[in-house]
């Protein structure tokens, strides 16, 4: 029974873990700065754990120690989700860094320092067996132990988290640990060596009824949370109607309508707006912007879109021009889905939908695309693996020679907050021989410091600045429909970008998370 329990508590503890940085990815991203967070603060939690669960075996009887242990880091599993809804409002003001320490403190470190009292207080029980085999006893405990983790690290991040959502698979986590306080309520005490304090006699009185309670409450702490968290709300923080919410291995999905739009967010980042009277008509103008790269290539056959979110940049080229080709690549099959159910996606022979890496698909296709759309960016994250210089030159190698780049990044022109632009704009021009860089809105406000969708096109098409505003105001020749798409060669920024402080972007080296600004 003993082995049982270090094998549950190990997988709840991993578990946890890996739920931690889905929790904290509505309000803090998914930047390696929460990853780092929370893997630090369990690494903090697990050593002073460690140190308080030996004291407390000695001091106390391990026995004696063990079922109230448990059930309080089961009360405080449980609780995790309100905590959360607390705390991560006010985290999020602190900035990635110091609000992704605060808020995994906050809602791990309890739960996980109790979690890691579990090891040296199983030790001692297996001490029973005597000195001549404590070693066997405590490296069988620690294999068992470490199994736990493996199974709940596999487990949570392979099936739980779509199978259950985030704040129910919490809450039975920490239902699982009640349940083992309750087994190990039933674990032979230890002998204790030398006088027993009085104090140790009154708490081993009380450990039975001790854990009862703790058990009964926290049951009832449980069921008020999966009350609360069991249903999709009808409303979110922005007014809208919410229509579905998933979690899965990548995102929390919702769908939501309001204000005559219907909307896709993956966690709090704004993917896509469609019309609710046209569902081809993007209420988020960076997908128009795309169409830019018919200026540079006029009649293409083939388009590759990395990235399908709602699908606006797919569905438009697909109905906009007849006879193209529109390959798309989505690495969550859960979006694919919601685009054809809520955004209209079509099904069609000349739209094809791949449910893979964007990069992985790149390295194996045998296609040649005229076109290329990277739209892999969140607003608070970006996938490194898709902005480095090999895989831009894997791009080149799967497009025409004429072929036109796109890819949509949020940065500024200039300044502060253009550290990634600049670094992508750097990485890219080692690969093509011409960029233009089209901030949306630049033509406007006219301000090259603030924070802005900014589309850059590249190419190696023999294309002057005259010829692509010619082609811009003229919607190629009438071809493209897009609303305001004359107008969008006022957004065309030609001043020289400064690269010589930013670095190259490569495999080795791509720290994207410390280049993106988010306010």
């Amino acid at each position: 029974m003993l082995r049982f329990i270090v094998f549950g508590c190990g997988a709840a503890l991993m578990g946890l873990e890996m739920v931690a940085a889905r929790v904290l990815a509505p309000y803090l991203g998914n930047s390696i700065y929460v990853w780092g967070a929370v893997i630090s603060v369990v690494m903090i939690a697990l050593s002073m754990g460690y140190a308080l669960g030996g004291q407390l075996a000695d001091r106390f009887g391990a026995a004696r120690s063990l079922p109230p242990v448990i059930a309080a880091a089961g009360i405080a599993t449980a609780a995790a989700p309100l905590v959360a809804e607390a705390v991560l409002p006010w985290a999020a003001n602190l900035g990635p860094r110091l609000g992704s320490l605060a808020a995994a403190t906050a809602i791990y470190f309890i739960p996980s320092i109790l979690l890691a009292m579990v090891s040296p207080l199983g030790v001692r029980l297996a001490a029973r067996e005597g000195m001549a085999h404590l070693g066997r006893s405590t490296g069988n405990l620690y294999a068992v132990s470490t199994g736990g983790s493996i199974a709940g690290t596999l487990a949570t991040s392979f099936w739980l988290i779509p199978m259950l959502s985030l704040e129910p698979l919490v809450t039975w986590t920490g239902i699982s640990l009640l349940a083992m306080a309750l087994l190990a309520l039933a674990l032979k005490p230890e002998t204790m060596v030398g006088t027993i304090s009085p104090l140790s006699a009154r708490l081993a009185k009380v450990v039975v009824p001790g854990t009862l309670v703790l058990a009964v409450a926290g049951v009832a702490l449980s069921g008020m949370v999966l009350l609360r968290y069991s249903e999709i709300p009808e409303m979110n923080e922005h007014g809208e109607t919410v229509l579905f919410q998933a979690d899965t291995q990548y995102h929390r999905i919702t769908v939501t309508e309001g204000d005559g739009a219907r909307h896709l967010r993956f966690d709090r980042s704004h993917q896509s707006a469609i019309s609710l009277e046209d569902p081809f008509e993007s209420r988020i103008r960076y997908p128009d912007y795309m169409h830019l790269a018919l200026a540079l290539h006029p009649e293409p056959e083939r388009v590759l879109v990395l990235g399908l979110g709602g699908g606006a940049i797919t569905k438009r080229y697909w109905r906009d021009y007849p006879g193209v080709m529109v390959d798309s690549v989505e690495i969550d099959p859960v979006v694919v889905d919601v685009a054809r159910d809520y955004f209209s996606l079509p099904e069609d022979e000349r739209t094809r939908v791949f449910t893979q890496d964007a990069r992985r698909f790149v390295q194996e296709s045998d296609d040649v695309y005229d076109i290329v759309i990277v739209d892999a960016y969140y607003s608070d994250s970006l996938p490194f693996h898709l902005t480095t210089d090999e895989f831009l030159r894997e791009v080149k190698a799967v497009m025409a020679p004429d072929g036109v780049l796109a890819y949509n990044v949020i940065s500024a022109p200039e300044g502060e907050k253009s550290d990634l632009f600049r670094s992508m704009y750097r990485t890219a021009r080692g690969v093509w021989g011409d960029l233009w860089v089209f901030p949306i809105g630049l033509g406007e406000d006219g301000n090259t410091l603030a924070l802005r969708n900014i589309i850059v096109l590249a190419t190696d098409a023999p294309v002057t600045e005259q010829e692509l505003r010619t082609a811009i105001s003229s919607r190629v020749d009438g071809r493209v429909t897009i609303n305001g798409f004359a107008e969008m060669g006022n957004d065309l920024y030609t001043a020289p970008v400064a690269v010589s402080d930013v670095p190259l972007l490569t495999d080795a080296h791509a720290p994207t998370d410390s280049l993106i600004k988010v306010q």
